[in-house]
């Protein structure tokens, strides 16, 4: 990567609805080479696709339960965690290294759904012990923010590179 691709990729992450032609304007070059960079920069896998931001509160919901989940020993993960893909509301899961095995995510819109989440989690094959908490970040998958910090540290990157 060079100096253009991090600017690039710094003023993608603010704005990934920008064209090439407004990403060309800002980073002073032309919308080809900022398409073909793109493409590079698709082809190399270092952008996979362009995410939304959506705001669950729109939606009803208040904020977000981040469940951090134990298995039984050398239990099968696999099927934990397939049986936590169909609990409603359930937004995220991962397999974590820790003191805890999956942690999953759910948008909460009140004490009720929270109290049906934990009573459909708890059901869930090989669960030894459950721990949650909340908060009140309704943004899914991340704040819009996180673009712009993104796009800081990128810039930094930027002006380290020697070049165009």
């Amino acid at each position: 990567m060079n100096k253009l691709d991090y600017l690039i990729l710094s003023e993608l992450l603010k704005d990934a609805s920008l064209s090439f032609i407004e990403v060309a304007k800002k980073t002073g070059t032309t919308h080809y080479t900022v398409r073909r960079r793109y493409e590079k920069l698709k082809k190399e896998d270092l952008i996979h696709k362009i995410v939304i931001s959506i705001d669950l509160s729109k939606l009803g919901y208040q904020g977000k339960a981040f469940l951090l989940i134990s298995v039984v020993p050398n239990a099968n993960k696999a099927e934990t965690i397939a049986y936590l893909k169909k609990v409603r509301n359930i937004i995220l899961i991962t397999e974590i290294i820790g003191q805890y095995d999956i942690l999953a995510i759910a948008p909460i819109a009140d004490l009720n759904s929270v109290q049906e989440l934990l009573k459909e989690v708890k059901k869930a094959p090989f669960l030894l012990q459950t721990k949650i908490a909340f908060i009140d970040n309704t943004y899914f998958p991340v704040d819009p923010n996180f673009g712009t910090i993104l796009a800081q540290k990128t810039q930094k990157l930027a002006n380290t590179q020697k070049g165009v």
